[in-house]
């Protein structure tokens, strides 16, 4: 167990903070870091890809509850296009699921590294705001939820990677594109985590305390660092210069983009 309890108090408070200061849900962390503990510990890849993800899913969760307050509160939250992606990503969110638990992977990892550099090449340059706030057309954000969605419980992110730029190009500021897609990082965590519960359910050979692919064991301990953090990075947020904090946002991207190409 000595594993377990060196990694949970790293992976929570780095998940957290990232998750609350960029909106990125936290599962870059999360992910590799329950795979390799779960490898570690003897479990094979049709084990402890699928339980990774799940876990880091009901992370998100959390993780999302505990942020979306402080951006609210700051009136960086577009909720009139958080309802816009909503449908959208919940119906993507459980077609994500399954093509991760059943699905070949490697060529959709190139397609998704590739996708990640060029938004992240894309956010190292400033982007005009509008004059007013962006009503974007549910034409857009309904088959774009779904991406995200699908993509977003592929590999647990979040979903935020692409909501943040996404908004952003569509005239929203820096910290209001950030802040909704802390709120949307909820609908994926919720929809991703309940459907890796429901495919995992019947699944022999887990390890202790899990519930489907999701264990609560490491959802506990985790979420007990990362309710914290993820409040610190969401008021760390409204604090620092536009312009810098777009360019942390891409560089931020780019370890992301490197991770997925060697995965």
């Amino acid at each position: 167990m000595t594993i377990e309890f060196i990694l949970y108090p790293l992976i929570g408070i780095v998940s957290g903070f990232l998750a609350g200061f960029f909106g990125v849900g936290g599962g870059l962390v999360i992910v590799p870091s329950l795979h390799f503990m779960y490898s570690s510990l003897g479990y094979s890849d049709d084990v402890s890809i699928p339980l990774s993800l799940g876990t880091a899913l009901s992370c998100i969760v959390f993780n999302s509850i505990s942020a979306i307050p402080v951006h609210d509160a700051n009136k960086n939250v577009s909720w009139r296009n958080f309802s816009k992606l909503l449908f959208g990503i919940c119906l993507g969110g459980i077609l994500g699921a399954f093509i991760s638990v059943n699905a070949e992977k490697e060529l959709f990892k190139n397609i998704f590294a590739f996708f990640i550099l060029l938004v992240s090449l894309r956010m190292f340059f400033k982007i005009k705001d509008r004059a007013t706030s962006s009503d974007i057309s549910s034409f857009i954000t309904v088959p774009f939820g779904s991406f995200v969605g699908t993509v977003s419980t592929t590999f647990a992110i979040g979903g935020g990677i692409f909501i943040g730029p996404f908004l952003r190009l569509m005239g929203e500021t820096m910290k209001k594109a950030v802040g909704t897609s802390v709120a949307c990082t909820l609908p994926v965590g919720f929809v991703g985590a309940i459907t890796y519960i429901y495919l995992g359910y019947n699944v022999e050979g887990l390890p202790e305390y899990s519930f489907g692919y999701v264990n609560y064991l490491s959802l506990f301990f985790i979420i007990i660092f990362s309710s914290f953090s993820s409040r610190f990075g969401a008021w760390l947020t409204q604090k620092v210069n536009e312009r810098f904090f777009q360019t942390l946002y891409a560089l931020q991207l780019v370890p992301i983009f490197i991770y997925w190409v060697l995965a």
